[in-house]
């Protein structure tokens, strides 16, 4: 009898750890997205202003951000071109060749955005980045 109440113990306590962890993982998954879209508004908002150097490197720098956590996403589970299209365009920006081209696309990048904004995982989006960026190499 002691065997069985300490199995069935033993049971429970793996169950309710269990059901931590996945609350801790959910957590730290929501928290993610949220960065990568604070990202994404960051980049958005900084395309809608006049573009001067300080504006371009906060575009850099944000495009940079959300590229480096993208992989991290769960958007990037439903569209596995994400990461690669923003780090595709941070190379583009980085470059001083592609720079103006890029730039000069800044109310195409505005909308490619908002779309953005609006559903991380956009396929759409995602091939329009891409698209921009085999132009220029």
């Amino acid at each position: 009898m002691r065997k069985w109440a300490f199995l069935i113990a033993l049971l429970v306590a793996g169950l309710a750890i269990s059901g931590y962890s996945y609350f801790k993982a959910q957590k730290l998954q929501t928290s993610i997205d949220n960065r990568f879209k604070h990202e994404l508004s960051s980049v958005l908002s900084n395309l809608s202003l006049t573009m001067n150097d300080d504006t371009y490197r906060s575009v850099l720098s944000s495009v940079s951000n959300a590229a480096s956590i993208s992989d991290l996403t769960s958007y990037e589970e439903q569209n596995d071109s994400l990461d690669i299209s923003l780090e595709y365009l941070y190379i583009s920006l980085r470059e001083d060749k592609s720079k103006d081209k890029v730039l000069s696309r800044a109310d195409e990048l505005r909308d490619i955005f908002l779309v953005l904004m609006t559903d991380p995982a956009s396929k759409e989006a995602t091939d329009k980045i891409l698209k921009i960026t085999e132009e220029l190499f």
